[in-house]
């Protein structure tokens, strides 16, 4: 087995393997105003490689500090902090254009479908069913829900269709039937409801954004 030389080892939470256990550090850069000539504002970003003694898979995490970030502590003393957050496995989506019910069951599922892939179709197909009531589904079942939202034109034919083998995978993990699950399918369920949130959530927020930019642009040239 290969050995480092390690700089640094942490108890980090493994979203592989999902054993919370103490890692090396093999791998780090960073970067920030100091790379900068004349920056006016001091900031650092760090990227740091961690290996994961359990499964031996890595994880990514960015941090990210500045001159604002500062606490001042029970002695009195001001120290700096900073925002730490793992890139890789992907542990959660970034947006504020989805509801925060959607974005916790969501994030809910990243983080145990490598853990346990049942569990995480279970996690997928209740995000789904989430989604479709935000969307206005009344109906009880969940391919009632998903039949409902495609007749008023919400979901198309493609986003229905990945609804329905969502429900079925789910459906499946949850009643014990014989299928044979493989991580690939939760993997494909996972890109499939990310599919899903982007398209009704995310997409029409960048484009009213970006709509507002424009209107402004167009309304500074006349």
């Amino acid at each position: 087995m290969m050995k480092f030389d390690l700089e640094k080892e942490e108890v980090i939470k493994c979203f592989h393997c999902g054993n919370e256990t103490p890692m090396s550090q093999i791998g780090k850069y960073s970067w920030g105003s100091r790379d900068i000539e004349f920056a006016d504002f001091d900031y650092l970003y760090e990227y740091e490689l961690f290996a994961c003694p359990v499964c031996h898979k890595v994880t990514l995490r960015e941090s990210y500090g500045d001159e604002t970030m500062i606490v001042p502590h029970l002695d009195g003393a001001m120290r700096y902090h900073c925002d730490k957050t793992i890139l890789f496995p992907t542990n959660s989506i970034d947006s504020n254009s989805i509801p925060s019910k959607v974005k916790e069951a969501y994030e809910a599922a990243l983080k145990v479908k490598n853990i346990d892939k049942y569990v995480g179709l279970l996690a997928l197909r209740r995000t789904l069913e989430l989604v479709l009531k935000d969307k206005g589904a009344t109906k009880w079942g969940l391919k009632d829900k998903i039949e409902e939202i495609a007749e008023k034109g919400v979901l198309p034919d493609t986003l229905k269709e990945a609804s329905s083998l969502t429900k079925i995978l789910g459906d499946s993990a949850a009643h014990d039937k014989e299928m044979d699950i493989e991580q690939q399918d939760v993997e494909s369920m996972a890109e499939f409801v990310e599919y899903i949130i982007e398209y009704l959530y995310v997409v029409p927020d960048k484009i009213n954004s970006y709509k507002q930019r424009l209107s402004s642009k167009t309304e500074r040239s006349e």
